[in-house]
């Protein structure tokens, strides 16, 4: 049964491809099409190109008919090389036509170069989207096409969860808790299937994204240089295989994608391919641990909360991280209406500090989600063993705490358990000794 697309339905997860060389186009249009979804941009022979198209589900494709070989040059009307590709163009739009009837189809180009618009209309495209028009226009164009789109129903598509740990700055343990949250999901999951052999089972990835950098594969004793900006690079290539072989991956099973070693190469990673990315890595694993803690890249931050399916802000009861904090919860912006995946992580919780956890989470208006006990001491010994604290005190506050976190991600509604009043009081005394 087939069924319009409504578009409050369309999200950040849908996928949507651009068949062009051209890489200004493909910002310009990722920065148009973010409202509604991710962009992929695909340039190859029609042969190559379609079974790929096919097998990505997009709602929308975008057909380049501006007649540009790449961003850098300009248009030559009437030269070989623009005749060249608006007939790739043309074939390709008639084999989709073909393989895929019900997929809508939009031209974009130029109206200072008329002739492609022609060859579009002419291959049976009727939405045309100019380029050097405002953004605005391109809305217009698309949200016309995306209203009338026809898709099958139901469309099921698996999608492990992303988690964003933002950290109010560095140093209030994002890191940490990441690396332990993944570890811990990860040994849930193979403890569920019955699956013990890392090699095969990896359901878990951890994106290493915070400052310091290297943090997380330095606590999951990770070895690899196949790092973030390099994994943008090869998008296309990105396939099943290329990530369970190429990734790292920590000793438990965990892939982590960390920074590059040189961050002046995040430069480079424009904010619809990251996300492009993180859309890719949600159909190979269960859950997407993204930390964030001390990354100070506003507009990228705010790019993959708005992606995620949680997003948890991590601070103490410091008044340099409460301060941060603020500055953090106003770089977000206002939650939206019936929102609630945005929450609050309290870590090295110590009643005696002042300020408690509820009142953070009141003064924030965030719901508070998890309060994580003072346990510095015990991760410093744990790392400096080269381990977890899960793996030398399973039943430590902490490790607990995380336990409820993964309970809370398998079941939303369920609550991690928070020790109350006297019951409280003596486990923290017996946990200190």
């Amino acid at each position: 049964m087939n069924a319009p697309i409504a578009l409050n339905e369309i999200t950040t997860l849908s996928r949507f491809v651009l068949c062009s060389e051209n890489n200004q186009q493909a910002e310009w249009l990722g920065h148009a099409l973010e409202k509604w979804g991710t962009l992929w941009q695909e340039h190859s022979d029609v042969a190559t190109l379609l079974p790929r198209i096919i097998d990505r589900k997009p709602l929308l494709v975008l057909l380049d008919f501006s007649g540009f070989g790449s961003a850098e040059r300009s248009v030559i009307p009437h030269s070989d090389e623009c005749i060249a590709a608006i007939a790739r163009a043309v074939e390709l739009a008639h084999a989709l036509k073909s393989a895929a009837p019900d997929l809508p189809l939009v031209a974009i180009g130029s109206m200072a170069f008329p002739e492609g618009a022609i060859a579009a209309w002419r291959a049976g495209l009727s939405d045309f989207v100019d380029i050097s028009a405002p953004s605005e226009e391109a809305h217009e164009v698309i949200q016309r096409v995306l209203s009338k789109a026809i898709v099958p129903s139901p469309v099921v598509l698996k999608r492990g969860q992303l988690v964003t740990l933002v950290g109010a700055r560095p140093g209030v343990g994002a890191s940490t808790l990441s690396a332990h949250l993944a570890d811990l999901f990860q040994r849930r999951v193979q403890n569920r299937s019955g699956d013990k052999s890392a090699a095969i089972s990896s359901r878990v990835a951890l994106l290493d994204l915070g400052l310091p950098a290297g943090d997380g594969k330095l606590y999951l004793t990770t070895n690899g240089n196949f790092d973030f900006a390099e994994a943008v690079r090869n998008l296309r290539r990105l396939d099943e295989t290329l990530v369970h072989t190429a990734l790292s991956r920590s000793p438990g099973g965990v892939t982590v994608i960390s920074l590059p070693f040189n961050l002046s190469e995040m430069r480079t990673v424009s904010h619809h391919d990251a996300l492009a990315l993180l859309d890719q890595l949600r159909t190979y694993f269960d859950v997407l641990i993204a930390d964030l803690g001390g990354f100070s890249n506003q507009e990228f931050i705010t790019n993959i909360t708005g992606a995620s399916d949680h997003v948890w802000l991590l601070t103490d009861q410091s008044v340099g991280a409460l301060v941060s904090l603020a500055d953090t919860v106003k770089v977000l912006g206002e939650v939206p209406a019936g929102e609630r995946k945005r929450q609050l992580v309290v870590n090295r919780y110590d009643e005696r500090f002042g300020m408690s956890a509820q009142q953070i989470a009141e003064r924030f208006g965030l719901p508070l989600l998890a309060v994580l006990p003072e346990r510095t001491r015990k991760l410093f010994a744990s790392a400096n063993l080269g381990k977890l604290l899960h793996e030398v005190a399973p039943q430590d506050g902490y490790v607990r705490t995380v336990e409820g976190l993964i309970d809370h991600l398998i079941t939303p509604h369920a609550a991690p358990p928070r020790r109350q009043g006297i019951k409280r009081w003596i486990m923290t005394l017996l946990q200190r000794k």
